[in-house]
Order: structure tokens, then sequence, then C-alpha cells
């Protein structure tokens, strides 16, 4: 059972993404039982200590942690520390010692009243597709990054001369966030469209744009055809 919602799923396996879910369960023991029965026991990783989570948390790409409420900001602090971004899921088994409020103030995603099956998986859910969005920005992020290159490239600018950081390059932000609808046809018809008319913008011919592009003139031509039909009836409607 994948608790990685069916949207953001199909997502992944188009950008061939593995889709495995992992949790990192620290200092929760009650908890165990019921996330291995969730995500099955290979993905559950149940480490003795803070470093040893955070690698843990590194070690996979779509993972959500669950971890004591006692210890739970400290353990974002050494999350934030490694620059590590991830949803952390605090058990409260201690009756409200501390204050929900208080906990999601330090960096915790959410708060599970009990350490049962019902509580848990829907608050599973919620992180495990937050950690997949992640996982998706940072796609967007690599390949606009080089679609970018290839620009530089058609303006006679060579791409060794951009940074290899790519906290330093800022694409056009995703619409996603834990609870978004990521219709991923009309982002990646949109982001088409765009760079392809570019490039036509930057090349003297269609046949030309279309060897840029790693096309065929003919598929070119289909494509443009394509579009302009999809504005005709647009416009008519």
């Amino acid at each position: 059972m994948s608790l990685v919602s069916q949207e953001v799923e199909s997502v992944l396996k188009i950008h061939g993404i593995p889709t495995t879910a992992h949790a990192v369960l620290l200092d929760c023991d009650p908890v165990v039982e019921a996330v291995e029965a969730l995500l099955g026991k290979d993905n559950v990783t149940v480490p003795t200590s803070t470093a040893d989570a955070v690698r843990a948390v590194r070690s996979h790409r779509i993972v959500t942690v669950i971890t004591n409420a006692r210890g739970a900001s400290a353990f974002v602090r050494a999350l934030n520390a490694e620059n590590v971004t991830v949803g952390v899921i605090a058990i409260d088994d201690a009756g409200g010692e501390i204050p929900s409020a208080q906990l999601r103030a330090g960096g915790v995603m959410d708060v599970a009243s009990a350490p049962t099956r019902e509580v848990l998986e829907p608050l599973l859910r919620r992180g495990l597709d937050f950690s997949a969005l992640l996982v998706l920005e940072l796609a967007h992020r690599c390949e606009s990054r080089r679609l970018l290159n290839r620009e530089l490239e058609l303006l006679g600018q060579p791409p060794e001369s951009m940074s290899d950081d790519l906290s330093l390059f800022q694409p056009p932000p995703l619409p996603v966030g834990p609870l978004s609808v990521y219709n991923l046809e009309e982002a990646s018809d949109a982001f088409e469209t765009a760079y392809i008319d570019r490039v036509q913008q930057l090349c003297a011919s269609a046949r030309e744009a279309a060897v840029h592009l790693g096309v065929s003139s003919a598929t070119l031509s289909r494509r443009m055809r394509k579009e302009s039909m999809s504005d005709g009836s647009e416009d008519s409607a």
C-alpha cells in the first residue's frame, strides 16, 4: 500500500523517480508496529541517536520522520543545521505536556494525539507527499538549469560561465505545497511551449530551431499546428 497520494506518485513515475516511501522513527517505540504495518518493515528505520536519524533521512528520497514530542524541536534544529528539509511528526505521549502550537512553532509539521494506525496514517501521507513534492521541485530546478544552459549556448555564451550551485539559480516557482494540486500535463505543456517559442525567437528559421531542439522539422511543424489549433479553439470558445 502506497501512502504517497496517487497524483503525486504518478508524476514521480513520469519523471523516473522511485516512489518507495520511508519513515525514520526516533525515540518513539510505541508507533513502530503501526508504521511498519503501513509502510512495511523494510521501509522503516529506527535509529538510536539523532545523528543516525539525520543520516537515515539523507539516505532516502521520499521520507518523513516520527519522533517523541519531548525531543522533536531539538531534532528539527539538528536537521536545519545539516540543511535537511523533511516533515517531522511529533508523538504526544505525555498528554499535552508540550503544547502543539509550541511544537509547530519549533518546526514540527504535525502532532499525533495517539500512537495508533488510524491517527498516524493521514499524518504520514501528508509528510510523504511533502517530501515527494520537494523531490519534484528539485527535479524541476535541475531541468530548468539544463534548459537555461542550452539557451546560453544558442546565444553564444558558454554555460561554463555559470555557477554550479543550484541554490543560485531560481526558475519560476512551482505551484506546489503539501496540499497543492500538481497538474503535470498542464505545467509541462506550458513550459515546453514557452521554451519552443524562445528557441524560435533566437533562430533564423524553423529548420534551425528544430536542429537546436533536437527534433525533426516535421515534428516541430506538427507541434506548432497543434498549438495554433488550441489557440483558435480557445478564442472561438
